[in-house]
C-alpha cells in the first residue's frame, strides 16, 4: 500500500457522513412553489462534489429530489466516488414515499419507503421493515429534523438516533453577506454542525471526517 493510499484509507469512510448532510432547503409553505438549489461539496477547502435539491411544494404535497455527485482523487486518479439520488413525498407533514439509490465507491443500495396504515413500510436492499409512521429521513431540508430523537437512513433504510444541541444564534458569512443562523450540533453515526435561518432554511453544514478531513457544504 502507498502513502497515498494509506491516506484515502480515511478518506473513504466519511460516505456515511456524507449522505446524512445531502439535503438542504426550506420548510413547506402555503400555495404552490418550486426552487431549486445548488451546493459545492468542499473537501478540506477543495471542491469534490455538487449538491442539488429540487423542492415542489403545492397545497397539499410537497415533493423533494436530491442528487449527490463527488469524487476524491489522488494523483489524478478516482479513489473514492459517490452517486446518490433520493426522491421524498410528503402529505401533511408526514413522509408518505420516499425511494433512494446509490453507488458508493461500488457498492451500491436501493431502498424505498411507503406509508402504510401500520406505520412506514421499508425496503432496505430486499429487506423489508416497519417502523414509526411519524419517522423522518435524515437528509436536512426539513427543520424539523432538529426536534427528533431518531431518523431513517435514507442509504440503508435502518433508523438510528439522533441527539441535537441548540448553541443559539451566530452571526455567519453566506456568499459575502451576514446573516443570522441558529447553530446546531447533531449527532448520530458522527457528529455534524448546520446552521439554519429565520425561515428554517439550512443555510450551511459542517463535519470533520473519520479521516479528519472537514467536509462543508455551501452554496453555489
Amino acid at each position: 500500500m502507498t502513502v497515498a493510499n494509506i491516506r484515502l484509507a480515511g478518506a473513504v469512510k466519511f460516505s456515511a457522513a456524507i449522505l446524512f448532510a445531502l439535503a438542504f432547503g426550506a420548510n413547506a409553505a402555503p400555495g404552490a412553489s418550486s426552487e431549486t438549489l445548488r451546493f459545492a461539496i468542499m473537501r478540506n477547502g477543495d471542491q469534490i462534489g455538487t449538491h442539488t435539491v429540487e423542492i415542489n411544494r403545492g397545497p397539499k404535497e410537497t415533493s423533494v429530489n436530491m442528487a449527490t455527485d463527488l469524487a476524491v482523487k489522488v494523483m489524478f486518479i478516482t479513489a473514492y466516488h459517490l452517486q446518490f439520488t433520493t426522491s421524498e413525498k410528503w402529505v401533511g407533514g408526514k413522509l408518505v414515499a420516499l425511494n433512494s439509490e446509490s453507488d458508493d465507491n461500488g457498492t451500491k443500495h436501493k431502498v424505498s419507503a411507503t406509508l402504510k396504515p401500520n406505520g412506514l413500510e421499508v425496503d432496505a436492499d430486499g429487506k423489508i421493515s416497519t417502523v414509526d409512521k411519524n419517522i423522518m429521513p435524515s437528509t436536512l431540508w426539513n427543520h424539523e429534523v432538529v426536534k427528533r430523537t431518531q431518523v431513517l437512513d435514507p442509504k440503508e433504510g435502518e433508523v438510528v438516533p439522533i441527539t441535537v444541541t441548540d448553541q443559539g444564534v451566530e452571526d455567519l458569512s453566506i456568499e459575502g453577506r451576514s446573516i443570522k443562523a441558529r447553530h446546531y450540533i447533531l449527532k448520530s453515526k458522527f457528529q455534524q454542525d448546520v446552521w439554519y435561518d429565520e425561515k428554517g432554511r439550512l443555510v450551511q453544514s459542517s463535519l470533520v471526517a473519520p479521516d479528519g478531513s472537514v467536509i462543508l457544504y455551501k452554496p453555489m
